[in-house]
Parts: structure tokens; C-alpha cells; sequence
């Protein structure tokens, strides 16, 4: 039997169906966002994540019981300011678009104020979160690069020493600290090395990822610690392989095969070690007791003096 389209309204209403009008109205603002991406649907992923978590949590969210009238009412003018924020970010923020992360950031604020008692907005720490991060990622890339620019030729520098400990011919430019030059045998090539190039922007992200996670987990203080610095310590080396293997590629290859690689390897390395690091988080149990017979059987068989 077909339901009217009247049934199907007064089904989402009902007190049943709270957690159906929840997502919808979470939903349709984010697909408005996604209107003004539509060229770099790319910078959707990390406020995408955030909206799934919020569908991973609906058990616990809606464990928590609904607002009370004052509350809603206040949720409902929440929800109204948050499509006007465009008009207090704008002066400060050029390129703001009309309805962006900010206004989708209040938003949800207003969202949660309006269906759930305020001890609720803890569930929403990581979604929030992930769309505040990603908003700031570039002003802290800017911050970042006014900071670390006076350092570059270290790095620089560094870069060309891994290179030549592989056999591969470079040197540093004697105009320009930041250019390593590949003698090749079909002559020199000179590769500026940018601050896009150190890999600020996926150690960014993935410490995004690594809050989120771990503020999610339910281990001790000393494990989140030690597990945060192997992720960091880890993206960091990958960073050093994606440089040196674009290198690798242009003194070899060329143009061709070098610009390939350096539009498509930091990727590719990026989701590699996200992944090989969740699982073995996923792990850490195992591991650390694997990593406790070694050391006991390493102490066991030690000549004791």
C-alpha cells in the first residue's frame, strides 16, 4: 500500500523518527556547502568524515534525551544567525564564500541545541572539530610557512644529502639555497624546493585525523602520547621518501615521469601510511605484548656480568 506524501510528513515529525530529521537537516546545508567545492570536491573529504562520524554515533547521541522548550528556542535562533555568519567573517576573510564552513559550523551548533539537552555537544566535538581544522588549514600554513621559511635550506640541503648517499649526483645551487641541481647524463636539471614541497599540509591533515581518532579511543594518557608521536614521526619520513622519490624520477626520467610523481606520489603515500598506521593502532594491544616477550627473552639470554 502507497503512503501519501501527508503520511510521509507526519512519519518524519513524529518523536519516532527524531534521528531521521536530524541527519536530513544535517544534511541538506552540507550539500549546499558542497555547491561552492564543486571545482575541488577534495576539500569536502575531512568535514565528510565529520558528518559520518555524527551517523556512526546515533546510538549515543540519541541516548541523550530532547531540549527543553527555552533550549529549542535558542537552537532555533542559532540555526537562523548561522546563515548570516558570511556577513562577520567576510571583512576579515576575503575569499569566504556565501555559505561555507563557518556558517555550516554554527549551524550544526544550533542543530545540536535544538534536538538534544546541551551535555549532547560533546558528541559533536569531533565533527566540529574536523570542520574548524579544515578551515584553518591554510591561515596555519601561511603561519607555518612565515615561520619555518628561514629554515628551508636546511631542509634543502638535507634533501640533497639523502640524494647523493643513494648515488644520486646533486647539488645545491650557488644562486639559490632552496634549488638542488641533478646532474643527469643528459645535463643539469634544477628543481626548486618549495614550501608546498616539505609536506606541511598532509603532517596537517593527518594530525587532524590522529585528534580525532584518539579522542575517540578509550586508552591511557601514555599510550595516545606514544602512538601520536609514531603517526607524526611516521608522516614526517614519508614526506622525506615522497621528495627524494620525485627526485629520483626526474634525474632518471625527466620531466615527464618526475612531474607524474610529483603530482600523484604524495597521495598515494599518504593514504599508504594512514592506513598501515590505523592498523596498527587497531593492534597496539598485540603488538605491545609481542614487543614484551622480545624484550623479556632479549633480558633473559643477556650475560649477567
Amino acid at each position: 500500500m502507497k503512503r501519501s506524501p501527508s503520511n510521509l510528513v507526519t512519519d518524519l515529525f513524529s518523536t519516532e523518527n527524531r534521528s531521521k530529521r536530524f541527519y536530513l537537516l544535517a544534511l541538506v546545508p552540507f550539500l549546499l556547502m558542497s555547491y561552492s567545492y564543486i571545482r575541488s570536491p577534495l576539500g569536502l573529504v575531512i568535514p565528510l568524515y565529520g558528518l559520518i562520524l555524527l551517523v556512526l554515533k546515533k546510538d549515543k547521541l540519541f541516548s541523550h534525551p530532547e531540549a527543553h522548550a527555552v533550549q529549542k528556542l535558542f537552537g532555533l535562533l542559532v540555526v537562523f544567525v548561522s546563515f548570516f555568519v558570511y556577513f562577520v567573517v567576510s571583512p576579515f576573510f576575503p575569499t569566504a564564500v556565501f555559505y561555507g564552513f563557518a556558517n555550516y559550523f554554527v549551524y550544526l551548533i544550533g542543530l545540536f541545541l535544538v534536538f538534544f539537552e546541551i551535555q549532547a555537544l560533546k558528541e559533536a566535538f569531533s565533527p566540529l572539530f574536523l570542520i574548524v581544522a579544515f578551515v584553518s588549514n591554510s591561515y596555519i600554513s601561511d603561519l607555518a610557512e612565515s615561520f619555518f621559511t628561514p629554515y628551508l635550506p636546511h631542509f634543502t640541503s638535507f634533501i640533497a644529502a639523502v640524494l647523493r648517499a643513494i648515488g644520486i649526483a646533486a647539488t645545491l645551487s650557488l644562486s639559490n639555497p632552496n634549488v638542488i641541481v641533478l646532474h643527469t647524463s643528459n645535463g643539469p636539471i634544477s628543481l626548486m624546493n618549495a614550501w608546498a614541497c616539505v609536506g606541511f599540509t598532509s603532517m596537517y591533515v593527518f594530525s587532524i585525523i590522529l585528534v580525532v581518532i584518539l579522542s575517540e579511543d578509550p586508552s591511557d594518557a601514555k599510550t595516545k602520547v606514544r602512538w601520536s608521536i609514531i603517526g607524526v614521526l611516521g608522516i614526517f619520513f614519508v614526506n622525506i621518501i615522497r621528495v627524494v622519490t620525485v627526485f629520483v624520477g626526474y634525474y632518471f626520467y625527466g620531466y615527464e615521469l618526475g612531474g607524474r610523481l610529483h603530482s600523484s606520489m604524495g597521495y598515494v603515500l599518504f593514504i599508504a601510511w594512514t592506513v598501515i598506521f590505523l592498523y596498527l593502532f587497531s593492534k597496539r594491544n598485540v603488538i605491545s605484548q609481542k614487543i614484551r616477550i622480545v624484550y623479556a627473552k632479549i633480558w633473559k639470554s643477556a650475560p649477567r656480568g
